[in-house]
């Protein structure tokens, strides 16, 4: 039996349409997942891809309006019969065509330069893409959606610049897309080795020292877009392509920066205690962590952080205290507050972004948080899920790190 090529659905309120191109011509062997037809309309171009592998024929002309579901080809197996074409047009245009027989598609082209497809070049000028010396996977080297997509995946070190700017490490070894890991203000990469106490993980996670924290360089950017683009710069010197943010409090904010900046090839997103989504902080907390030199003065200010004073140990307030020998990192973190954190308020909002995102986002927020109101969840976009955990404060990962992990692993495999 054939397999049949249908006329896709491309807007909720299209009923028909036309086939602006096609990619291939009646009697040319096709592979599923080969671009066959292009639409093109006023609201998007669109690519259609082969349902299988064969030989297609009885092709519906190029700017004949068909039926959305009407059938416009047919792909059959090697020896296979071929029948009749189908009626697949509207009424209107059968009557005034009704014989059509598709041109081929030459193989190569006298055009030079790129030869982008309409969704091609769409996404390459929005995105400021240029498509100059970029070959294409189409036939006859046509650069497709996937071929922009790829040099997106991929962004451009500048050869004075082949060594990472932010300190990154890699927690986790393994398989498969990466999980790129982005901590809070005032912590830095540790932060996430509590999250491995949840259970065995087979993903790699790469965690990154964001400006003025552990070991990257203190020099404090003006602007998130700044970090953002260390961050793109640094997993480009890792060789990191698809990936997978993770993000906890202001790395939260920057990984929904990140994916709206669109530079890298991101497959998902999972927040915990995000920050951006309102001005509010507890900015007592952001000063008082800060300020605090003695174990005494500096494990109260921690406490804030968690629902149950338990989970501070000994040996994390340790860790933390170890930092306070610093005197350069301390003041970098000093002008970090000063910058995104002005009189007690996040200067950064990401929300507008967050609900223009094409991903399904993962929320994680503790009900009883002390540094970021839960409130702020309140009105999320329809494309971010939320896990609202009770006992919980500002750092689930760490106190709720089993649950945190199994929520992180669902959005690595759906990636």
């Amino acid at each position: 039996m054939p397999v049949n090529v249908l006329f896709p659905k491309v807007s909720l309120e299209a009923a028909s349409g036309r086939i602006a191109r096609w990619c291939v011509g009646d009697g040319d062997a096709v592979t599923a997942g080969q671009v066959l037809f292009e639409i093109d309309n006023d609201k998007a171009a669109v690519e259609v891809e082969s349902p299988g592998t064969g030989v297609i024929r009885t092709l519906t002309g190029a700017e004949t309006e068909v039926d959305v579901g009407a059938e416009v080809a047919r792909i059959y197996a090697s020896g296979e019969t071929v029948a009749s074409a189908p009626a697949k047009t509207v009424e209107s245009v059968i009557a005034a065509a009704p014989a059509i027989s598709a041109p081929s598609v030459p193989t190569s082209t006298s055009r030079k330069g790129p030869n982008p497809t309409p969704l091609a070049r769409r996404i390459a000028r929005e995105r400021g893409v240029s498509l100059e010396g970029l070959s294409g996977s189409g036939p006859g080297g046509r650069i497709q959606r996937k071929d922009v997509l790829a040099r997106l995946a991929a962004p451009a070190v500048p050869d004075a610049a082949k060594e990472r700017p932010l300190h990154a490490v890699w927690l986790r070894r393994g398989s498969g897309v990466p999980v790129v890991m982005l901590h809070g203000f005032s912590a830095d990469h540790n932060n996430w080795r509590g999250l491995f106490a949840g259970g065995r993980s087979d993903w790699p996670a790469l965690a990154i020292d964001l400006p003025g924290h552990g070991q990257s360089p203190r020099a404090i950017p003006d602007h998130l877009d700044e970090i953002a683009e260390l961050v793109e710069a640094t997993l480009a010197a890792e060789q990191v392509g698809p990936a997978v943010l993770a993000g906890h409090s202001f790395g939260g904010a920057l990984a929904v920066r990140l994916a709206h900046r669109a530079r890298l090839d991101i497959r998902g997103l999972c927040l915990f205690a995000p920050g951006g989504l309102g001005p509010e902080i507890n900015g007592p907390f952001t000063e008082g962590i800060l300020r605090a030199k003695a174990p005494e003065s500096l494990r109260p200010w921690l406490e804030l952080l968690v629902h149950d004073p338990a989970a501070i140990s000994d040996a994390f307030l340790r860790a933390v205290m170890q930092q306070r020998s610093d005197d350069g990192l301390m003041a970098a973190m000093r002008a970090f507050a000063g910058r995104f954190f002005p009189d007690g308020t996040q200067s950064l909002s990401v929300r507008a972004e967050l609900a223009r995102l094409p991903h399904l986002v993962r929320v994680v927020f503790g009900r009883q948080d002390r540094i970021l109101p839960f409130a702020a969840t309140t009105g999320l976009p329809g494309n971010v899920a939320l896990h609202a955990l009770d006992a919980c404060g500002h750092v689930p990962h760490i106190e709720h790190p089993e649950l945190a992990l199994r929520i992180l692993s669902e959005v690595w495999r759906a990636a």
